[in-house]
């Protein structure tokens, strides 16, 4: 979330910059041109998005300006996504033990910990875990960009096949249309994101001791969901790295004497696009492959996936979970995490360290601060305290006064917004852009995901479009 706009082309390139200016300036047959161009390389690859369950999809949603990513940022990006990966691939054993009141920050539901609760006896497996942290970019001097986290995510990790998808489309009729050659040449593709998905599942495969992966099972929820479902394009994805994957439900998953099967082929690993909650309780007869593979740690993402609650947040900055990271790592924790609090009537520090009840904090600060669920995704349910206006935000902190644990309190950084153009619905908007980076991350392995939008809460689903991250610098 963004208090001011602090755009500075010297702090990326003003490769970006200059896109846009050339796209809002093409002639309208040109323009309408391009637009339809996109339009149709987005069919042709399947990349569609639907805004409710039911509806018709659509052409994604998708800025047509590069989102430039400096190389020398890298560092910093990999550094905050491993120790947001560190505590969630800690968070089942932090949760059982209910280190620091670790619970009460990270509820999860009762089906959700009957599976943690099975899944208590393994040691930890960061590998498991891919996770997808959404930061923004604070200019923090001239030039200089740094990250700072908003918040994590690590199941159903939507954006993998849009975000390659849009690269390529960009690559392809994008930027002859609005690049030189040499300009072109200077923005480097940025990690594929299928390949990444593909070395997770392979990691994982390693770890259990298979040199090859015979099958690998995409499983997700059989009901209509919001959205348009990226799994047939990582089923593809897969069979195109010479991997054998099929795609079906949990209940698709039948155990036997020769293993689990999926429609015949034998499953190596399984790949959740849905919550444990969504399953249904480990304890249910017509879970038999699911609880096979689960039990065998071959599955991915593990139970730490059930851990992507805003609360998170609170605990990076927290002395009870301070022995997870050298005092090096927590002073830069402390430098990109904003200050968080799971919303309730309690005790706590506000951003100085001084004693204070939080919900009369909560009502006296209300224009540094936003207001958002525990656990969502989508932008749904953020409230940005400036904007809302006073009865609004007394409103939502009674409810969350109600609603122990459903609600974040959060401070409000100054981030960045850039100029960009994107298509939406056919409509093109051209002009300043608030945006969230996400991280994807497993062990060792970054890669980069960008959303964009007019409105200051970005997502989507809230009047955005993807936006394709591309790299700059040496």
């Amino acid at each position: 979330m963004a208090l001011r706009a602090a755009y500075n082309t010297r702090a990326v390139t003003a490769l970006d910059a200059l896109a846009t200016t050339r796209m809002t300036r093409l002639p309208p047959a040109r323009q309408r041109a391009l637009f339809r161009a996109v339009e149709a390389a987005e069919a042709a690859a399947a990349l569609f998005h639907r805004h409710r369950a039911g509806l018709p999809a659509r052409p994604h949603p998708i800025a047509l300006t590069p989102f430039l990513v400096h190389r020398r940022l890298l560092p910093s990006l990999a550094r905050l996504a491993d120790l947001v990966h560190r505590l969630q691939a800690h968070a089942p054993r932090l949760w059982t033990d209910d280190v620091g009141g670790f619970r009460a920050l990270c509820p999860v539901s009762e089906t959700s910990a009957a599976w943690i609760a099975r899944d208590a006896t393994r040691g930890l497996a960061p590998w498991q875990l891919m996770i997808r942290p959404d930061v923004g970019l604070e200019a923090r001097a001239p030039g200089v960009l740094a990250p700072v986290l908003y918040e994590t995510n690590a199941t159903a990790l939507a954006g993998l096949y849009n975000h390659a998808a849009g690269v390529r489309i960009l690559r392809a009729e994008v930027f002859p249309r609005i690049f030189t050659v040499r300009e072109a040449r200077a923005l480097a593709d940025p990690p594929d994101l299928l390949a990444q998905v593909v070395r997770w599942v392979e990691t994982t495969a390693r770890r259990l001791g298979r040199r090859r992966l015979d099958g690998v099972a995409f499983v997700e929820d059989p009901a209509p969901v919001d959205g348009y479902s990226e799994v047939p394009r990582l089923v593809a994805a897969f069979r195109a790295a010479g991997i054998r994957a099929e795609q079906g439900t949990v209940r698709d998953l039948r155990p036997g004497r020769r293993g689990v099967r999926l429609r015949g082929m034998p499953v190596d690993v399984v790949y959740r696009d849905l919550g444990l909650e969504d399953v249904g309780r480990p304890t249910s007869g017509k879970l038999g492959g699911f609880l096979d593979r689960f039990d065998a740690g071959a599955m991915v993402p593990g139970a730490a996936a059930e851990f992507g609650q805003k609360g998170l947040l609170e605990v990076l900055g927290r002395a009870e979970w301070a022995r997870l990271f050298t005092p090096a790592e927590r002073q830069f924790l402390r430098r990109v995490v904003p200050w968080t609090r799971v919303l309730g009537a309690r005790a706590s520090e506000d951003e100085r360290g001084r004693r204070i009840d939080l919900l009369d904090y909560a009502r006296r600060a209300r224009t540094r601060l936003l207001i958002k669920p525990n656990v969502g995704s989508s932008g749904s349910g953020v409230l940005l305290g400036r904007e809302a206006g006073a009865a609004r935000w007394e409103a939502r902190i009674n409810r969350a006064a109600r609603e122990p644990g459903r609600w974040v309190l959060q401070a409000r950084r100054p981030g960045t917004q850039r100029r960009m153009l994107y298509l939406r619905g056919g409509q093109a908007y051209a002009g300043p852009c608030y945006f969230s980076l996400g991280l994807f991350y497993a062990p060792g392995d970054l890669g980069l995901h960008c959303r964009v939008s007019r409105e200051p809460v970005v997502n989507v689903a809230r009047q955005g479009a993807v936006a394709c991250a591309f790299l700059v610098g040496r």
